[in-house]
C-alpha cells in the first residue's frame, strides 16, 4: 500500500509540476507574443535597420539643421567649442546630430542613447559614445551629469501619462544652469482632404496607443509645470510641404511620403481606413502629391528649450 500511495504521490507531483512548466511556457509565449505585437506596432516610428528608414532619419536631420541654419537654439556653442561641454541626445537613432555635432566640436564629450541600435558602433569620432538603453526605465546616468540634453521627434512614441516622467528625467541628468531641448513637428495647418485624412488616421492609431499627439504644441507649459524649470523658450519655423515651398518642400514631401509607405506603416494605415494596401499606397503616391501641387499645407517644427535653475 506504502508503495502504491508513494507512486501515486510521485505521479500527482510530477502531473503538477508538468502542469505548472506548460502553463509557465503558455505565459511565457503569450507575454512573448505581446512583446512581438507590441514591436511591431511601433517599427515603423523608431529607428530600424533598414537602410531606407536610416536613410530618412539622416535627411530628417539634415533638414530641421536647414530649416533652423543650426544645430539647436539652447545658447550653449561657446561652451562647445571652448571644450569640455557633455552633451546627450535621449532617442539618437542612427546618430545624425550626434555625429554632426561631435565632429564640430572636438573637445566637447557627445552621448546617444536609444533602444534600438542603429548607431554606428565603429566608425564614429572619438568624443562620441552610443549605448542602448530604454528611457522610460529611466536614463542610465546620475543626477546632475549633462550640460545639454537633446530629444527630437519623439511623439509617435511617448504616451500622455509618460511625458512628465521623461520630462523629469531630462531635468534631473542636466546639470544645475545647463539646458534641455525637445524638438517636434506640429501638425500642419491649411491642408487638402489627403493629408487631413492620413494625419487623422495616424492621430487615431496614436490614441489606441495612448499616444496623444495633441499635448504638443503645449510642451512648453508642460516642461514649465516641473521644478527647477522657470522659463520655457519656444524657437518655431514654419514651412510648405510640396512643390510651392521650394526645395525644403520637396524634401519634407519626400521624407513624409517615405514614412508613410513603409511596409509596416501601409499595414496598419490601410487597415486602419478598411480598404487595400494597393488603393492606400495609390492615395499616397498619387493623390498626395497631385494634392500637393495645387495646396499649400503650412508644417511647423518646434524646438521647446529650458535652462535648469543653478
Amino acid at each position: 500500500m506504502g508503495n502504491n500511495k508513494s507512486k501515486v504521490k510521485r505521479t500527482l507531483s510530477n502531473s503538477s509540476k508538468k502542469h505548472h512548466q506548460n502553463s509557465q511556457y503558455l505565459l511565457s509565449k503569450e507575454s512573448e507574443s505581446r512583446n512581438l505585437d507590441k514591436e511591431k506596432e511601433l517599427t515603423y516610428y523608431l529607428s530600424n535597420h533598414n537602410d531606407e528608414d536610416i536613410d530618412r532619419q539622416h535627411f530628417n536631420h539634415f533638414f530641421r539643421k536647414h530649416i533652423f541654419q543650426n544645430n539647436f537654439s539652447v545658447p550653449i556653442e561657446e561652451g562647445l567649442i571652448q571644450g569640455g561641454c557633455k552633451v546627450l541626445d535621449i532617442g539618437c537613432g542612427p546618430g545624425s546630430w550626434l555625429l554632426d555635432l561631435a565632429s564640430k566640436y572636438e573637445n566637447s564629450y557627445f552621448f546617444g542613447i536609444d533602444i534600438k541600435p542603429v548607431y554606428p558602433n565603429e566608425i564614429k569620432p572619438k568624443n562620441l559614445e552610443f549605448c542602448e538603453a530604454d528611457m522610460f526605465n529611466g536614463l542610465p546616468f546620475p543626477d546632475n551629469e549633462f550640460d545639454f540634453v537633446h530629444q527630437e521627434v519623439m511623439s509617435f512614441i511617448i504616451k500622455a501619462d509618460q511625458w512628465n516622467y521623461v520630462i523629469s528625467e531630462l531635468i534631473r541628468v542636466t546639470k544645475p544652469g545647463g539646458f534641455i531641448e525637445i524638438v517636434e513637428y506640429i501638425s500642419p495647418e491649411n491642408s487638402g482632404p489627403v493629408l487631413t485624412n492620413v494625419y487623422k488616421t495616424h492621430f487615431d492609431l496614436c490614441l489606441q496607443r495612448g499616444v496623444d499627439m495633441s499635448l504638443i504644441p503645449n510642451l512648453d507649459k508642460i516642461i514649465e509645470s516641473h521644478q527647477n524649470i522657470s522659463q520655457v523658450h519656444r524657437d518655431e519655423r514654419s514651412f510648405i510641404i510640396g512643390p510651392n515651398g521650394g526645395k525644403a518642400g520637396l524634401v519634407i514631401q519626400d521624407i513624409i511620403i517615405t514614412f508613410n509607405t513603409s511596409d509596416l506603416a501601409t499595414d496598419d494605415i490601410s487597415s486602419k481606413k478598411g480598404i487595400s494596401k494597393e488603393e492606400y499606397k495609390n492615395m499616397i503616391l498619387r493623390d498626395f502629391k497631385n494634392e500637393l501641387k495645387i495646396t499649400k499645407p503650412k508644417l511647423k517644427v518646434c524646438r521647446f528649450w529650458a535652462q535648469k535653475n543653478a
